[in-house]
């Protein structure tokens, strides 16, 4: 009687139905072999696939810290260039007016005496020294405005995280919260010391110098371009608006 071999350590006796396979030892173990190399293989293959992946990751941040530094080398070279233009512009102007400071002095009458051209000279100079101090003051005055509104980002990013935080009873979610909160109240305050205040200007007029509209809705609440909604928070330093507030105006209540 033959007998076909169980890989679970049974043996049965073989029937005598057509199609029944005997699978010697030998071959159960050769394929188990297989089926390792395999398995083996795979790892392999897996671990690969995985160092590529880890390589192409690190390759789109480099490339993609790659476009940051290129971006802000062109912002420099941009206010390089702007500002080696108005070099230019201000060295053709001392050349004017040196020029005519000449012209005047040749044209004086015989009568004026050198301290009288030494004195125009003089106030000449000083009034070109002035409008080069003002030139500065209007320069640092518009780089700290750039620097504070290239920092108003953050302050939205915050009031987004506040706005789409979970509702959850959980102790640490709600202390990751409280310090997200924190976190934005002491970064206005730090903007309120340096002179800039927000803006939300909700259920107020809506005006076009400090406000701008994005969209309009029917209103039973909110009088006719009152705004209703606002989108994103405005900021200004004294008198001068660093980032209108984006609003959504009340058309009224809404008719039939």
């Amino acid at each position: 009687m033959t007998y076909s071999y169980d890989p679970f350590g049974a043996s049965r006796p073989r029937g005598r139905q057509s199609g029944n396979v005997v699978i010697t030892p030998a071959e159960f173990q050769k394929m188990q072999q297989i089926v390792q190399e395999l398995g083996a293989r795979l790892e392999q293959e897996l671990a690969k696939n995985k160092e590529l992946q880890a390589g192409l990751d690190r390759q789109t941040k480099e490339l993609h810290h790659t476009r940051q530094e290129v971006e802000i080398k062109d912002e420099a070279l941009r206010r390089q260039s702007e500002h080696q233009k108005q070099l230019e512009t201000e060295i053709v102007f001392v050349r004017a007016a040196l020029a005519e400071a000449q012209e005047r002095l040749a044209a004086d009458p015989e009568g004026a005496t050198w301290q009288e051209r030494y004195a125009r000279l003089q106030a000449e100079m000083d009034n070109l020294r002035k409008r080069w101090e003002q030139r500065s003051i209007d320069e640092t005055a518009e780089n700290r405005r750039r620097v504070l509104a290239d920092m108003l980002p953050l302050a939205d990013h915050l009031d987004l995280a506040l706005q789409h935080q979970p509702q959850s009873d959980n102790v640490q979610v709600r202390n990751f919260v409280g310090n997200i909160d924190a976190t934005r109240r002491a970064f206005l305050e730090t903007l309120r010391r340096y002179g800039v205040e927000r803006i939300e200007p909700t259920h107020q007029l809506f005006d076009p110098t400090r406000h701008e509209a994005i969209g309009q809705t029917p209103s039973a609440d909110v009088p006719a371009d009152h705004v209703a909604l606002v989108t994103q928070a405005g900021y200004a330093e004294g008198d001068r608006i660093l980032r209108p507030a984006r609003v959504i105006v009340s058309s009224g209540p809404a008719t039939a």
